[in-house]
């Protein structure tokens, strides 16, 4: 993969040496990087291990600059071919933005992501101008949420990773004889070592440590304070700590600057202050360290403060900073310790970040990041080879990954290949996927988008019914017609077919479905309900959902969401849905819906209470689940039992959450599918004929039926009956549907080949 990295500068910060370890570990996987950036120390260190520098004026804002560079990148580009442009800061993201519109107008495509390290102050024109690529990298969640909340940036192309240590480099084992020798140290002494730039929206907490020297002097004399880093407030740093060094008749506070070789800082250090990247490096080195800056401290770095530094990337925004009193009280805990006491904090730092603070790690993510978006769909101008027809832009997650599945696979397959959508909220969904969106509603457009595209697909889910609305089959059927009469071939892909009540609605099935050019279903139940309106067997092709081409996140991203969740024993997912709904919202009333929620609560419960592992409940259409998931939450909670609501952003993260079940209960047939591709044994509610359809596909006997008279069935006995079963048969279970789901697959590929004869 060849990747052009694009930055201001390569001067030394956080930032930098995220981009300077991404590099590193890219450039030893055998991956081709370029950097373009103004340059600097870090830049020059980057050559050292093979990666070619470009130097250019990417560090202004000045007009003239911008131009140069903007020349600069645009020859760059167009001389390498580089398969991803990674730009890094507002910037460059604005120049790359500027060349992936302006090339892609002359007829070159190149891939374009960003990364987000900081949540940089905003105002409308930014806001306006900031271009942010096809995905965006983010540190922490909330500069996802800053991404979403200043820029409106879809969520669902946000990914998340971590500030990457080597934990070579930043060892405990690192010689720092350099740093006594240099700033006239005694060795005997101990050291609380401080390490930010000094820069103005940055080194509060230096200040503040300056200021209480001579208390942290008059009760620790055996200490020495070394204050690192450089910025617009060095000066100033260095006159007050001159001062305070007088007052206290020794040079107890060593300022030393920027420096390079920070490792051996860290490894010096007997008690580290610092945030973000530096707080990370100390404890790699096995150092305890005090997190505290200017956005907040959360004081010394334990086992009780994961949750909270890990959410601001170790830059504690949103709490309160440190000051005086609560900076010394920090610095007294640790120096108060034993020297026994103080080395297992630094071993506890040191295996925290080896296992989930690693260059590789980082790597793994942003190699992720890379490949789904060279596999997924590019914008494009001009008229589009295929258009996707289907219940796109309602919410609901099964639906979306139906689009997002098929539009990756086809991009996958026929690179280059120029996909349209009809959905409800086209702005919203083109930012989202990538897609040139049209308004499902608009059926002048439509018809337009129809006339010059050469194929249509009514791309999966359950589109020719009429349980839910006579109006939604004749929309999808009238769509069809639509595409033939502009002569559009059109695909029937994966559909579930049925059920379908009204005697004019099968005979208009029957007519569309019999006219297209391909056909496809994702169920044996579906084909027989095409035969028996006529539609020759001849004609109809065995295929399966193409969610089931989705991929999980990482194993260590797994790892992370269900440390987010909080359910230290285990877990098992419960998908429920309302009975009713129209228009994407739960119409359903309590009586209806009330006997759904007692039930499926009682099971949980009693599930909960035998194996000790918390229900997770997944609403996988907000809009119209989110009611029935907490009423499910509150009743547990009334009888003692906790659980938990999961909102999953994106099917590849719920697959990662479904993973690692212990099974899944799922009244959502998408539940049922994410769950068996990732081998997690599931016990299905059927509200639907649809679900115990797919339930036998896989081969699985465990399907409980919903009766809307809860009289009539008791639903929670079956499901702990099915519960005990499942688990009692875990293994076997696993194995079954891992070959089903993989054969399901195979079958979901046939489909995206078949694609290849109509474009």
């Amino acid at each position: 993969m060849k990747i052009l990295m694009v930055t201001m500068s390569m001067n030394i910060g956080g930032a930098e040496t995220h981009i300077l370890e991404l590099c590193r570990e890219l450039i030893s996987r055998g991956e081709s990087v370029t950097l373009a950036s103004f340059g600097g120390v870090y830049a020059d260190e980057a050559v050292r291990f093979g990666v070619r520098h470009v130097t250019l004026p990417l560090n202004t804002k000045k007009p003239a600059a911008v131009m140069k560079a903007y020349r600069g990148l645009r020859k760059l580009i167009l001389q390498e071919r580089f398969d991803v442009v990674h730009a890094h800061a507002r910037i460059p993201a604005f120049i790359c933005g500027l060349l992936h519109d302006h090339l892609r107008l002359d007829g070159y495509k190149f891939r374009f992501v960003t990364t987000a390290h900081l949540d940089f102050s905003t105002n409308a024109l930014w806001r306006r101008i900031s271009r942010w690529g096809e995905r965006v990298m983010v540190v922490s969640d909330d500069i996802a949420d800053y991404m979403v909340t200043e820029y409106a940036y879809p969520r669902e192309r946000i990914y998340k990773t971590i500030n990457g240590i080597d934990t070579a480099k930043f060892s405990p084992s690192t010689d720092f004889d350099g740093i006594i020798e240099k700033h006239g140290l005694d060795s005997s002494r101990r050291r609380i070592v401080y390490m930010s730039r000094l820069d103005s929206d940055r080194a509060d907490a230096a200040f503040v440590l300056i200021r209480i020297a001579p208390r942290i002097a008059e009760l620790y004399p055996d200490c020495d304070i070394v204050i690192v880093g450089g910025g617009d407030r060095l000066d100033e740093a260095i006159a007050l700590a001159d001062e305070t060094n007088r007052a206290i008749g020794r040079d107890i506070i060593k300022i030393a600057g920027a420096v390079s070789n920070t490792n051996e800082y860290c490894a010096a250090a007997d008690v580290f202050i610092g945030v973000s990247r530096s707080a990370l490096e100390a404890m790699s080195a096995a150092r305890p360290v005090i997190i505290a800056g200017n956005q907040g401290s959360l004081g010394v770095f334990d086992e009780s403060k994961i949750a909270h530094a890990v959410a601001t990337n170790f830059c504690c925004r949103g709490y309160d900073c440190a000051t005086e009193d609560s900076l010394f009280a920090d610095l007294s805990r640790i120096l108060d310790m034993t020297d026994g006491e103080r080395a297992k904090m630094g071993e506890y730092n040191r295996a925290f970040i080896e296992k989930y603070y690693t260059t590789r790690r980082m790597a793994d993510d942003y190699e992720n990041m890379y490949e789904e978006t060279l596999a997924s769909p590019a914008l494009y101008f001009g008229a589009p080879d295929v258009v996707i027809s289907g219940y796109y832009g309602f919410g609901n997650l099964g639906d979306e990954s139906l689009l997002d599945a098929i539009s990756c696979s086809l991009a996958d397959a026929y690179p280059g290949i120029k996909i349209a959508a009809l959905t409800r909220n086209p702005r919203r969904d083109s930012k989202r996927t990538g897609l040139k969106c049209t308004s499902r509603f608009n059926m002048a457009a439509v018809f337009c988008r129809l006339s010059r595209a050469k194929l249509l697909i009514s791309g999966g889910g359950s589109l020719l019914q009429d349980t839910t609305s006579k109006r939604s089959l004749r929309y999808y059927a009238g769509v069809m017609r639509m595409a033939k009469s502009a002569g559009a071939s059109v695909f029937v892909y994966a559909n579930g077919i049925g059920p379908i009540g009204h005697e004019s609605n099968r005979k208009l099935t029957a007519k569309v479905v019999s006219r297209a050019d391909a056909v496809s279903v994702r169920d044996a139940d579906s084909v027989e309900e095409l035969i028996s309106l006529g539609v020759p067997r001849e004609k109809i092709r065995l295929s399966a959902d193409p969610a089931f081409t989705i991929k999980p996140v990482s194993a260590e991203r797994r790892e992370a969401l269900i440390s987010e969740l909080g359910v230290d024993g285990g877990y098992f997912a419960v998908s429920v849905r309302p009975l009713t709904i129209r228009g994407g919202e739960s119409v359903g009333g309590e009586a209806e819906n009330g006997a759904v929620v007692k039930k499926i609560a009682e099971a949980c419960r009693e599930i909960a209470e035998k194996y000790g592992i918390t229900p997770v409940l997944v609403p996988m259409q907000a809009s119209a689940d989110i009611g029935i998931c907490d009423a499910i939450v509150r009743e547990l909670a009334a009888s003692g039992v906790r659980a938990v609501t999961y909102k999953p952003r994106v099917a590849a993260e719920l697959m990662g959450v479904l993973a690692g079940a212990r099974f899944a209960i799922a009244m959502r047939l998408h539940v049922v599918v994410f769950a068996s591709s990732v081998g997690c044994p599931v016990i299905g509610v059927s509200y639907d004929p649809k679900v115990e359809s797919m339930m036998r596909g896989l081969g699985q006997e465990y399907c409980a039926k919903l009766m809307r008279d809860a009289k009539e069935a008791d639903l929670a006995r079956d499901l702990i009956r099915y519960t005990d079963e499942v688990c009692e048969r875990d293994g076997e279970i696993r194995t079954a549907l891992s070959e089903n789901a993989e054969r399901m697959r195979k079958l979901a590929g046939a489909d995206t080949r078949e694609v290849g004869k109509y474009i």
